[in-house]
């Protein structure tokens, strides 16, 4: 699952490294090309392929029919030749007028990812049924109705990038013409202008939601489609944010980068009881915001001192960032007030020979090596993929009634990632694409939900980027914080799955129409 959402490195930008959760299907002759580098060469046929079924589903006690559209769109050049196709699934409620009803178009990052994970995790109407807090459950695996999805409030459409789940360049056409950074949200705004026109609903509120480097395209995304669509959205919804990369690659020139994890390494501290006494009595929103106060304050004013900090600087500093972290100061004096993530993963529970999870902190594993500062594995990386993708492909097949043989794949076909100038060490930015989305129109809100314990996307990098994004107060109100006590996929949780459902309906009531906005 490592492909899923957050791939960003700053010594890897290449990923070709199939998924071992991807279903390999049987071809025979006269089938599709095969996939692969050859497959990514010549192209796939552009047909377009749509199942409609029909269904139902118990939310909150209120029956909900829906109609699922599973299938293929085909985008076109300027010349009307095809380009590509477009894998998506909607789930639309029945017996509502469509040209009111709000939208939602959504999708996971990677780069690379397909939407597997925010479908089956809080979207779909049906997913696996995952163990307590989101752990991984013994296969085989049921699929269950999902109590939290919010197709009560909103249809759903899930939206695949290029190179992931069905979604395939057209014969002739390369992959790389659909992926990068801006090449990846044409073809996302493309799409949308498509869909809209298809099945009639360019009259309805418009919502994008996107997690992880979703959020990244979202931002530019809101953007492209003013400018090239004439398409102006009612909201826009990010989970597990990063809109500058630069945030979440901590180095001695990017020192900021050390203070956006400081509260998440608090907030797993907590979690993992390491914290003192007298922090540990604490709310986790006292402790976090404690944290906060001095990541922000004194830290990043000690960060920038550099090699010039005194010796008495120094230790103190040292002191205070071992109490908010469950760290020693020496190790912390070692790493020369520079705590990584990969590090503090590491060293938290070397000393009971355990490590944590990177898209959850608080799950363990071991490493084969309990002195490694390396892991392994990702212990809240190997729960839900197996879930996940037999509940989806079950879905699939048997309920949506689409089958192709294609192999669907979860990620890492998508080659090398074009970040633009500077490529990802220049550490690109869509802030300022938001920003002026936001400038534009005045009535674009934006929700942001973060998880305590995600130590990818750390809450304070988001909290710091819209702190940062334009100085006018118009900006501030009409951006709004959820937290929940999870890692980068909220939705995992029961508990807060069911505060994110509720997060969701509510942002879309509050922003549907410019009246309710003005209230």
């Amino acid at each position: 699952m490592r492909y899923r959402l957050l791939l960003l490195s700053l010594a890897a930008t290449s990923f070709a490294i199939t998924p071992a959760a991807a279903q390999q299907r049987g071809r025979g002759p006269g089938g599709p090309p095969p996939e692969g580098p050859q497959a990514e060469k010549d192209g796939v046929p552009a047909v377009e392929k749509v199942s409609t079924t029909h269904h139902s589903v118990m939310v909150d006690g209120q029956k909900i029919d829906y109609t699922a559209r599973a299938g293929t769109m085909v985008l076109y050049d300027a010349n009307g030749k095809p380009k590509a196709t477009v894998f998506y699934i909607s789930y639309t409620k029945d017996g509502t007028d469509s040209t009111k009803r709000p939208v939602t178009f959504f999708y996971n990052g990677g780069p690379g990812s397909s939407s597997i994970w925010l479908d089956m995790g809080i979207m779909s109407p049906m997913h696996p049924n995952m163990g307590p807090n989101g752990s991984q459950p013994a296969p085989p695996y049921d699929l269950v109705p999902n109590p939290y999805t919010p197709l009560a409030t909103t249809d759903l459409v899930q939206v695949d990038a290029m190179m992931t789940g069905y979604s395939r360049p057209a014969p002739g056409v390369p992959a790389s013409d659909f992926t990068g950074t801006r090449n990846d949200i044409t073809y996302f705004g493309e799409f949308i202008r498509d869909y809209l026109d298809k099945y009639h609903r360019w009259a309805s509120p418009k919502y994008l939601f996107g997690e992880s480097y979703g959020t990244f395209r979202s931002a530019g995304l809101a953007s492209e489609l003013q400018e090239n669509e004439g398409i102006f959205l009612n909201g826009v919804m990010l989970l597990g944010t990063v809109l500058d990369l630069g945030n979440i690659a901590p180095s001695p020139r990017n020192d900021n980068a050390y203070a956006m994890f400081l509260p998440t390494y608090t907030a797993t501290a907590w979690y993992h009881k390491k914290l003192p006494a007298d922090l540990q009595k604490e709310t986790l929103p006292q402790v976090v915001q404690q944290s906060r106060d001095y990541a922000f304050g004194d830290y990043l004013a000690v960060l920038a001192k550099g090699n010039t900090l005194t010796d008495a600087e120094k230790n103190t500093a040292a002191q205070q960032l071992a109490r908010l972290t469950g760290l020693s100061e020496q190790f912390v004096l070692n790493t020369n007030l520079r705590v990584d993530p990969n590090t503090f993963r590491t060293e938290l529970l070397r000393d009971q020979r355990e490590m944590l999870g990177r898209y959850d902190s608080r799950l363990i594993g071991i490493n084969g090596n309990a002195a490694s500062q390396y892991q392994d594995y990702d212990p809240s990386d190997v729960a839900p993929t197996g879930a996940f993708m037999t509940a989806f492909m079950n879905y699939l097949h048997n309920d949506l009634d689409y089958s192709t043989d294609l192999q669907y794949y979860m990620g890492g076909h998508t080659g090398r990632w074009d970040w633009g100038p500077g490529g990802y060490a220049g550490f690109p930015s869509t802030s300022e694409d938001l920003r002026l989305a936001m400038a534009k129109d005045p009535y674009l809100h934006v929700m942001v939900g973060a998880g305590y314990y995600d130590t990818a996307t750390p809450f304070a990098n988001a909290e710091y980027t819209f702190r940062h994004m334009g100085f006018d107060k118009t900006y501030r109100d009409r951006v709004q914080f959820h937290y929940y006590e999870s890692g980068h996929m909220a939705y995992l949780n029961q508990a807060s799955a069911k505060q994110l459902q509720h997060d969701i309906e509510t942002f879309i009531h509050s922003t549907e129409t410019a009246e309710a906005q003005q209230h």
